[in-house]
């Protein structure tokens, strides 16, 4: 087939090396189905315009559908050509040769890329929103399911207060409904038809660029044709939510590798999802949560790439640009991947209580619940942090728990403790003792996956 651009050239112009570095194909291939869609409406729009007989028209819907077919059957092959839109030209010539040549009117590939793109987005968001749906799910029934359970909770890797383990769940949920929000943003911005906007200036022919918008399913059209042609703002918009998502997953991966080692041993993972060593016989490794965790870093390179891509470029479009696709592709392919292993892990995850309860005997757990139980006594906040802390000290120093102090040797610390402090050294009177709303109070976690569960029903 002779190149699209090919008018000013010599049929034998460009050398097979130029071909092979320059083609796009290899990368834009997942296009074609959003290319024969998109084109099919440009050509309902040329037929409306007068520039296409009805028999033309039937003919090029014929042989788009005929490729279309093809593609979901994943039977279509193309090589040798420059990009998708010279490979579904090519294609469409063969099936109808006179009206191919006015399939291209009043367009250029600077405007069809992007509505290819946008086009592919607005699935590949679609079905990311439903990924974190479900992730959400599982999330919710493994916190409602094990909603009593209660582990030690860090700051600064260190042991710091007793949490309900359904309440560090549930701050999963939170970062996957911004997650959610951001990638709901990007499609709402997404929602835009470029088809009209030519290589940059538009086109001098009569054609209907929101009958075209419609034919796709858009809710509007782009307002400046230089604008439609090189934004790819919403590539990286998209990618930057999918990198925010991907280190939210390798946040949550770390948690649970970290919960699931011999060291912590809260939580156990499920073995579909872990290997084990080729040498050592002992190991059960959760290779898949750390997959998750180092497939982010792929993601974050691909913002990286995007923006530095874009950062230079003058307006309009720029060959570079044919460059953006293989990041963005990989970005979304990754962040739905990991959605969906860690949907299928989540659900095989346990808690083990009574390793949790061991690592809770440590009484300096409780610091906090005592120096608080000091401050609804009268005392100065300041005055009980440093009386806890006094006692915090004095038993690192003797080699012994909270409990074995003796009221009076207690008193000595702050004439307002009590007997009844002895109470507050346990992790359930911890998290049922606290009382701001969002806090790990049973009740208040309670609410919350109620809260969800309701949510969630309602599809999103």
């Amino acid at each position: 087939m002779r190149k699209l651009w090919g008018g000013r050239f010599d049929a034998g112009d460009m050398d097979r090396k130029v071909l092979d570095f320059s083609t796009s194909l290899n990368v834009d291939k997942v296009l074609v189905k959003y290319d024969c869609i998109a084109t099919k409406a440009h050509v309902e729009t040329l037929a409306r315009a007068g520039h296409l007989s009805s028999g033309e028209k039937k003919e090029l819907l014929k042989a788009l559908s005929s490729l279309l077919v093809m593609v979901e059957k994943g039977k279509w092959e193309a090589s040798g050509f420059e990009d998708v839109h010279s490979a579904v030209q090519s294609y469409v010539e063969s099936r109808a040769p006179r009206a191919a040549k006015k399939m291209h009117t009043g367009r250029s590939r600077n405007e069809q890329v992007v509505n290819d793109v946008r086009l592919y987005s607005r699935e590949a968001l679609s079905k990311i929103d439903g990924l974190i749906g479900s992730l959400q799910s599982a999330l919710v029934d493994l916190a409602e399911k094990e909603r009593d359970a209660i582990i030690p909770g860090y700051t600064h890797l260190n042991r710091a207060q007793p949490v309900l383990f359904a309440h560090l769940i549930m701050s999963y949920v939170e970062m996957l409904s911004r997650d959610r929000e951001r990638f709901r943003e990007a499609f709402k911005r997404n929602d835009v038809c470029v088809m009209g906007s030519g290589a940059l200036a538009g086109s001098a022919l009569e054609l209907d660029r929101v009958f075209t918008s419609e034919k796709l399913g858009f809710s509007d059209i782009s307002s400046n044709s230089m604008d439609s042609v090189s934004d790819r703002d919403i590539m990286a918009e998209i990618v930057s939510a999918a990198a925010i998502a991907s280190v939210h997953l390798s946040r949550m991966s770390e948690d649970l590798i970290l919960y699931g080692i011999p060291e912590f041993g809260f939580i156990e993972i499920g073995s579909a999802y872990c290997t084990g060593s080729s040498l050592m016989p002992q190991k059960k490794n959760p290779d898949m949560l750390e997959l998750i965790r180092g497939r982010s870093a792929g993601v974050i390179s691909a913002l990286n790439s995007l923006l530095i891509l874009l950062k230079g470029l003058p307006h309009t479009y720029n060959r570079d640009l044919q460059e953006d696709k293989k990041p963005f592709f990989e970005a979304l392919f990754s962040v739905s991947e990991c959605l969906q292993m860690m949907a299928g892990i989540v659900p095989t995850i346990k808690v083990r209580r009574k390793r949790a309860q061991e690592v809770m005997a440590d009484e300096f757990i409780y610091a906090t619940d005592i120096a608080e139980y000091l401050v609804r006594k009268g005392v100065s906040f300041r005055e009980a942090h440093d009386a806890v802390g006094g006692i915090v000290k004095y038993c690192c120093e003797k080699g012994i728990n909270i409990s074995d102090l003796s009221i009076k040797e207690l008193k000595g610390f702050n004439r307002s403790l009590s007997g009844d402090v002895y109470g507050l050294l346990n992790p359930a009177s911890s998290v049922k003792g606290k009382r701001t709303q969002g806090s790990t109070n049973p009740k208040m976690v309670g609410r919350e996956i109620a809260k969800w569960k309701k949510k969630l029903a309602k599809k999103g």
